[in-house]
């Protein structure tokens, strides 16, 4: 089960068929300076002049809107090209690179990364994406039969699959959380995971930014109860890391998975687990490793031959990231979100599946819903009738389009997809 299980991709087929232009990406030079991206004030995340300037520094295509940057965030111009260059050097260099820089430059990337997460190093492996940095935890933990696990009830699909896994092999028992749609408050977020504790709990495992609506849940309010009843946290970040304003090793969450190919917008393939240093021993990484004692962060990354060239632009993508900032950032996203949601929220067949009268608990992820219409039958007419992607939902307990912009997107696209589903009555 991949990252997609719950998600219906409605759109492939009917984006193939649309007429291409002779220049479908917008190309420009490396906009690896950042100076203009300072010029920053209280109003800059409505300021449209200066998001063009950050559109630009964006390659994206224009034969459609795309409104799905869940899936994947596309690298700006800047990280691109230096994920260019590096490829390039790799394969000038080969296997000198790989038996005399590789650990080198990955070890220099694990400390860029744990000071931008606020993480220590040693506590850190870099990996693909969420999915194998969780698995990686739910498949290498010291299950005895009747351990208990407290789960969302809107957890990642993959993440299920792998705590059913563990029920078939080492008997765990599954309890789900429901989390409501429309939390009236964090107490009632809170009590649907701590009521579940029995003497049996070993795990909660805690989504921090839901994938399927976008809603945020009080993580250290979750976390902090737990520890206090010894139960130990696995985090899904996979959508919070890089997207919201927060401090993630402040967290304190024992087992940390997430993307960074998403929100960071690093090129694709690549993520990052992070276990307290007291928990890595009794943690079997998913592929055998003699290379690296049992205490160390490192037996996690044994995967085989890695695309460094990819794990190398982390450092990239956080000089981008930083230029603008995670406040201004999460400003921005927050905004768009509101922009659209403002203008069709009140329209008697539209449903708001995502918490947004709170502006704590989403950012720039939303669910809609239309009356008389599916998820599908919805992104289907939005493509074929307007050119705009997006996602269908289609989950036990939501339903509805995903709309995901992301720091290249413009007001005025979001002005074509008001004006597009004003006219689903």
């Amino acid at each position: 089960m991949i990252r997609k299980t719950f998600i219906a991709q409605s759109g492939g087929l009917l984006l193939s068929t649309l007429p291409l232009t002779t220049k479908p990406f917008h190309f420009l030079n490396n906009s690896a300076n950042f100076e203009n991206l300072k010029n920053q004030n209280s109003d800059s995340y409505r300021d449209e002049k200066y998001w063009n300037t950050v559109r630009e520094m964006f390659n994206y295509s224009k034969d459609f809107i795309n409104l799905e940057n869940g899936y994947f965030s596309p690298a700006p111009i800047s990280t691109e090209n230096f994920y260019i260059s590096k490829a390039k050097y790799i394969n000038a260099k080969s296997s000198w690179f790989m038996r005399r820089e590789q650990q080198t430059e990955m070890e220099n990337t694990r400390k860029t990364l744990a000071l931008f997460l606020n993480l220590i190093p040693d506590e850190l492996a870099i990996t693909r994406n969420t999915t194998e940095s969780l698995n990686t935890i739910i498949s290498g933990y010291p299950w005895k039969k009747g351990d208990e696990v407290i789960v969302g009830n809107q957890d990642y699909g993959s993440m299920i699959a792998a705590f059913e896994q563990q029920v078939k092999r080492s008997g765990i028992i599954l309890k789900t959380a429901q989390i409501p749609m429309h939390p009236a408050n964090d107490d009632e977020i809170v009590n649907s995971y701590i009521s579940l504790i029995t003497p049996k709990t070993r795990i909660i495992h805690l989504t921090h930014l839901i994938n399927l609506s976008g809603q945020i849940l009080p993580a250290k309010k979750i976390i902090d109860a737990a520890h206090n009843r010894g139960i130990e946290v696995i985090l899904d970040a996979a959508h919070s890391v890089a997207h919201i304003n927060f401090n993630l090793g402040d967290l304190e969450a024992d087992y940390i998975g997430a993307s960074l190919h998403k929100w960071l917008c690093c090129p694709l393939g690549v993520g990052f687990l992070a276990i307290k240093k007291k928990h890595i021993a009794k943690i079997y990484p998913l592929m055998g490793d003699n290379d690296f004692s049992i205490d160390d962060i490192r037996k996690f990354e044994h995967t085989g031959t890695k695309p460094m060239q990819t794990i190398i632009a982390i450092n990239e993508a956080i000089k981008f990231h930083n230029a603008i900032g995670s406040e201004l950032k999460e400003k921005r996203l927050s905004y768009l979100k509101n922009y659209w949601v403002q203008k069709i929220k009140n329209y008697p067949y539209i449903s708001i599946n995502t918490p947004v009268t709170d502006e704590n608990r989403s950012c720039a992820i939303a669910n809609f819903s239309v009356s008389n219409y599916t998820p599908q039958q919805v992104t289907e007419k939005l493509l074929s009738e307007h050119k705009i992607f997006t996602v269908a939902i289609e989950h036990p307990f939501i339903n509805g389009v995903r709309v995901t912009p992301h720091l290249y997107n413009s007001t005025k696209e979001l002005d074509k997809f008001v004006d597009a589903i004003s006219m689903l009555k």
